[in-house]
């Protein structure tokens, strides 16, 4: 180390040279008349400019004439840039560059002031922000798909509300009207209730997803059947389908009925795509390993590409730059849906050469940290659940239900069967008739007004009333976190199956024993409605002592 009388202190100009080559921010400093002092290379990369053309530059005025350009609006930008300027007051703004790339930028400018406070120059700072407004714009999409779930999920129960007395009513209707004139007008009826029921259950699906399995699966494997399912028809419509499958993925973790639907909903979605502007085309599938934990799965295709003002809306609900009758605009929606609820992300992009590019990213498992072989399982839906009983003719029957229309298709059907039943829209008055008299089975609604059916089912439960054993729940969304709390809480078996078409079918509705406590065999199908019973694991493939 020098001695201190042979040390020698930087220059100012090489030492403020090296501070400002140092920031990760482009910085430029001028004097008060707007001569240039000192600028760094970062100025230059931040803005799309040579730095030998930035540090060639003499006055404030030719950075906003080299600058201004590159922006959206550049008269405006620059006038307003030299006013800020000679009002020597400090401000903090943004610059959106639209080339050589799209860009913002946010610009802090304040006077250099010397040591009595007057100003002796000039300073601007410039930060490359678009990252950070790309995360606040994923933010804000994901909070704005959040709303809008929330809206739909409460459209869609209603809607299956009255989809089930439509399709209940729809059915007797055509058992009624067989061998006459206006049977094939029941069955239109019915097919286009049926639709719409499909429609309601891809909105629940996107809205709230499914409780889905968590298990080991083949990516490769999934991305094989898919190409399988449409390779006549891109055959025909003379696109060229090309896998390029990783030899030794990683098996990824989730559903592989839920992804491969994923999956189908990008192929399908980028052949229509490329039918909409020519004649024939190329689709690329491609698997590799992603990130750590992370297989991807990439869909792309040489259709027109995605315009930029597009793609934020791409899943959002019922968005579509189709023409009228080539979609509902629900395809990406649920594909979203379905790859957040396995915990992976989905993006999309342009492709290079034309057409888009999608990317779905999934947990995975390595070889190398698999323990065992037992399945992951969040929780399966379990099969069928039927109940078992002997037939009694005059089994009395309690259906609790705020829908009149829902309430009075179960009791005609049941009556239609030879049943008993009492029917209640006010669960209170409910309560008290279970209370009072020996139901062989109890109806209820889960979601009405005063009680719903959790809080139905405590109070028979707390006052050890016979007809707790004896409750089966209806919903029109199995898919809700309160009805999925729910049959975790009480042990409800949720049948994944729906259930369909208005009909009790006769030697599969409850045919109830006098003896409390047999076994008995039931099976409901009902309109869009979903039916569950407490009491039994959910696995349970049968459920005991109604």
């Amino acid at each position: 180390m020098p001695a201190p009388s042979d040390r020698r202190d930087p220059p100012p100009d090489a030492a403020l040279a090296t501070l400002l080559d140092s920031l990760e921010c482009g910085v430029l400093i001028c004097g008060i008349e707007g001569d240039l002092c000192a600028v760094n290379e970062r100025f230059g990369e931040i803005v799309g400019a040579e730095p030998e053309k930035i540090r060639g530059l003499r006055n404030l005025e030719q950075i906003i004439g080299t600058v201004a350009p590159r922006c959206s609006r550049p008269n405006v930008v620059a006038e307003r840039w030299l006013e800020q300027f000679r009002s020597g007051k400090g401000f903090r703004d943004e610059l959106e560059l639209v080339a050589p790339e799209n860009r913002i930028l946010e610009r802090c400018a304040r006077p250099v002031l010397d040591r009595s406070g007057e100003p002796v120059g000039w300073m601007e700072i410039l930060r490359d922000i678009t990252p950070r407004r790309q995360i606040e714009a994923r933010l804000f999409h994901s909070e704005r798909l959040a709303a809008l779930g929330q809206m739909v999920s409460g459209i869609a129960h209603e809607l299956n509300n009255t989809l089930t007395s439509v399709l209940g009513y729809g059915q007797l209707v055509r058992k009624r009207t067989r061998g006459f004139e206006w049977e094939a007008e029941a069955g239109y009826i019915l097919n286009e209730a049926e639709r719409a029921r499909r429609i309601v259950r891809n909105l629940l699906f996107f809205a709230r997803g499914s409780t889905a399995e968590r298990v080991p699966m083949d990516l490769n494997g999934i991305v094989e059947r898919t190409i399988e399912i449409r390779r006549h028809e891109l055959h025909l419509a003379n696109i060229k389908l090309e896998a390029d499958l990783h030899e030794h993925l990683p098996q990824a973790i989730g559903d592989a009925a839920q992804i491969q639907q994923a999956l189908l909903n990008l192929v399908l979605n980028a052949e229509q795509a490329i039918r909409q502007n020519k004649n024939s085309g190329h689709i690329w599938i491609r698997t590799r390993a992603a990130s750590a934990g992370r297989v991807a799965v990439e869909v792309a295709d040489d259709g027109p590409g995605i315009p930029p003002e597009v793609i934020l809306r791409i899943f959002d609900p019922f968005f579509t730059t189709k023409p009228a009758g080539l979609g509902t605009g629900l395809g990406l929606s649920i594909l979203f849906g379905i790859v957040h609820q396995h915990g992976g992300e989905v993006s999309v992009e342009n492709r290079l050469g034309g057409g888009a590019l999608f990317t779905i990213e999934l947990p995975s498992i390595q070889p190398a940290s698999v323990e065992s072989d037992r399945p992951y399982l969040i929780q399966a839906a379990p099969p069928e659940a039927h109940l078992m009983v002997q037939n009694h003719p005059t089994a009395r029957i309690l259906v609790v239900e705020d829908e009149p229309t829902v309430a009075q298709l179960i009791a005609d059907v049941l009556v239609g069967e030879g049943y008993l039943v009492d029917t209640v829209l006010d669960s209170r008055e409910g309560l008290e008739m279970a209370r009072a008299r020996p139901y062989d089975l109890v109806i209820c609604d889960l979601r009405m007004p005063h009680l719903d059916g959790r809080t139905f089912y405590r109070n028979l439960a707390a006052e050890n009333a016979p007809a707790r054993n004896n409750v089966i729940f209806v919903t029109g969304d199995i898919l809700a976190p309160r009805t999925l709390g729910l049959s975790s809480e009480m042990r409800l078996a949720l049948p994944g199956k729906a259930l369909s078409g208005g009909r009790i079918k006769k030697g599969g509705v409850p045919k109830l024993s006098q003896s409390r406590g047999q076994s008995c065999r039931f099976h409901l199908q009902h309109g869009s409605k979903d039916f569950s019973r407490p009491g039994e694991p959910p696995a349970a493939q049968s459920l005991e002592g109604l």
